[in-house]
């Protein structure tokens, strides 16, 4: 089987001819850790482009930021390619940079922009949509050209990444635009919640915008051909569901809905992304038509219990640690992270290895003492160990 295959039969609930290994993103700091230092960073453009154009640097900048995203995700498809990945996921993002610390972005989100060895890193910290009038106000942009560029990011990295694209299943995913957390993210939490109350109206016209943009870049994403999608957006913390599920139910649900239903007219699969404690959704993210769920994040759910509940209706996949076991453990520690992963949610097939979620601070070499043990203890039919 190559990676497509393998992950396809994953996630028609089979059992491939070894368990595949994924991650929902590598991290450009890792990436180069990986592959080693580009000779131009993220960074160094933007200073360059300063020098050059003190007065509208920003400006010139945004109008070759897609460009800067094609590069660097398609480095991210290449390291994960060298460490043995079956699949990466990538994603056209529409940041509007603000400075060399600020972005912000189509949904009102605002981010302080931190480097990290020339790489810029988003830091999510407030929203510019308080009300409505702030909505309303609030620049829209064209979905043609938005559909245009997404189609652009897509093929560019299918391009710079030609020899090595059938090696390699490329997932594609909306991880920073996605449903949900645009929705509250780009007005932040507080004032999220209280419009729930005060008016749902402009909740509803939020989460039609965010629905609408999403179906826009995966069918850009559709249309050259891809057909895997991972909507990125957490709906739990540690502690449970963000917010009250009555509101998931009224809101969210006909939204996933509506995504999960073009993407299988596509012909493809809808993988949910989501960090916390995600046990008492369980039955809502089957409703909403979702074919994986990925993260699983330890210790706040436990994998046996969703093997038990949905494994038959779901692709499981991730429950590797992000905090210590992917970034500072021994290498024992690693394997017995993937032994009791693989123990837990991989007999009867319908289950992908993967780090919960991706960081900078992740170690490339305990990722591939992770996708060692997943191919040497994932073997179809399973072993006892």
């Amino acid at each position: 089987m190559n990676s497509f295959d393998r992950i396809w039969a994953a996630l028609n609930l089979e059992e491939p001819d070894r368990i595949p290994t994924h991650t929902i993103n590598i991290d450009g700091n890792v990436a180069d850790k990986i592959l080693g230092k580009p000779e131009k960073t993220a960074f160094d453009i933007f200073d360059e482009m300063e020098q050059k154009y003190p007065d509208e640097w920003v400006s010139k900048i945004n109008e070759i930021l897609d460009d800067i995203e094609i590069g660097v995700f398609a480095k991210c498809v290449r390291a994960g390619y060298k460490l043995g990945f079956d699949g990466v996921g990538i994603q056209y993002i529409p940041f509007i940079l603000e400075s060399k610390t600020e972005m912000t972005d189509i949904f009102g989100k605002r981010h302080k922009v931190r480097n990290i060895d020339g790489n810029p890193y988003p830091d999510y910290y407030g929203g510019y949509i308080k009300n409505r009038e702030d909505w309303e106000t609030y620049p829209k942009p064209d979905f043609k050209e938005e559909y245009r560029k997404a189609k652009k990011f897509y093929k560019g990295v299918l391009r710079k990444c030609r020899d090595i694209k059938d090696d390699i299943c490329i997932f594609t995913q909306n991880a920073l635009t996605s449903v949900f957390p645009p929705v509250w993210q780009g007005m932040g939490m507080n004032y999220f919640a209280r419009a729930l109350k005060n008016d749902p109206k402009l909740i509803e016209e939020r989460f039609r915008f965010c629905t609408d943009y999403t179906l826009n870049v995966f069918k850009a994403y559709a249309d050259c051909g891809a057909k895997i999608f991972l909507e990125g957006g957490d709906i739990a913390h540690k502690g449970g569901p963000m917010i009250n599920p009555k509101y998931f139910n009224k809101f969210l649900l006909p939204c996933y809905r509506e995504v999960s239903e073009q993407i299988h007219n596509w012909g493809g699969k809808y993988i949910l992304h989501t960090d916390g404690d995600v046990t008492t959704l369980l039955d809502f993210i089957v409703d909403s038509g979702f074919d994986g769920l990925q993260c699983l994040e330890p210790p706040f759910v436990d994998p046996y219990y969703v093997k038990k509940r949905v494994g038959d209706k779901l692709c499981l996949s991730g429950n590797i640690d992000t905090r210590h076991i992917l970034v500072d453990a021994t290498k024992e520690e690693v394997k017995q992270a993937i032994k009791n992963a693989i123990k837990a949610m991989g007999h009867g097939g319908g289950f992908m290895l993967s780090p919960a979620n991706f960081h900078p601070a992740i170690s490339p070499e305990r990722l591939e003492w992770m996708i060692e043990a997943a191919n040497k203890y994932g073997v179809y039919p399973l072993k006892s160990f």
